[in-house]
């Protein structure tokens, strides 16, 4: 089967076909999402804060995203490509936005899109949409609000107004997709039809025009769920009595 493109994925918007996407930061991951059946894959840059462990996400080096993405590049035969830069690319304004992007289209032949955070800090990272399309990779701007686990959606007439706003002004930056999030279903909808791109979130209903899945949430290999009852079918809870007994082996010298 043929990778799919960019443009194959702003066909499926045209058709009303929905666009599954997945949150991969490694090869494995990645296969299982591709078996799956996504059309996208995102290496997002939470990898810094989730698999590399840093607490400062600043600490997270171009080096790496160039490693973790790669490895998801290599094994993808069907899925779209995108890859998160880190906070400090963005802090260093358009030309290191520029200079990363051609760097990650050099090192990973298969990335199509960057990811380009510009949630509510718009009026500054607007041009960085331009710098990624003008370094030869499509822009995949995130807008809306900052993420906040179990807060409210972002629903007034403001925030349509703004995201609305947004939307449109990305777009003519030319924007080939849009990460949304935090919104209302109200707002996921409006922004939709508002737009000839598709629009996808994480916390968006079919009112949009596609849902992202974080690899590691929904499948609950995090190892803080051990230390609580909220997620019974978690994959940490078949994993761990394994790694237990291993361990435990050795210490009673019985391996």
């Amino acid at each position: 089967m043929a990778r799919l493109t960019v443009q194959d994925l702003q066909q499926m918007k045209r058709d009303g076909k929905k666009i599954a996407a997945g949150v991969a930061y490694e090869a494995q991951m990645a296969r299982m999402f591709e078996r799956a059946g996504v059309h996208l894959l995102s290496v997002g840059d939470s990898l810094s804060r989730v698999f590399l462990g840093y607490t400062n996400p600043l600490d997270y080096k171009v080096e790496e995203m160039l490693t973790f993405g790669g490895a998801v590049a290599r094994v993808a035969e069907h899925a779209v490509i995108s890859i998160d830069v880190p906070d400090s690319v963005l802090l260093g304004g358009p030309h290191e936005m520029e200079r990363v992007t051609r760097l990650i289209k050099e090192t990973i032949p298969n990335a199509d899109m960057i990811k380009v955070d510009i949630r509510e800090r718009e009026d500054e990272l607007i041009d960085e949409v331009e710098a990624v399309i003008s370094a030869g990779l499509h822009a995949y701007p995130q807008i809306g609000f900052e993420y906040v686990a179990g807060g409210n959606m972002h629903d007034t007439l403001a925030d349509m107004e703004k995201t609305l706003k947004w939307a449109d002004e990305v777009v003519k930056r030319g924007a080939s997709m849009i990460d949304l999030t935090m919104v209302s279903k109200d707002i996921y909808a409006a922004v939709c039809q508002a737009v000839e791109v598709p629009v996808i979130g994480g916390q968006s209903g079919s009112e949009s025009d596609g849902k992202i899945y974080v690899g590691y949430a929904i499948t609950g290999y995090q190892a803080s769920i051990l230390d609580n009852d909220s997620s019974p079918d978690a994959v940490v809870r078949s994993m761990y009595p394994v790694i237990e007994k291993a361990v435990k082996a050795v210490h009673q010298n019985n391996w």
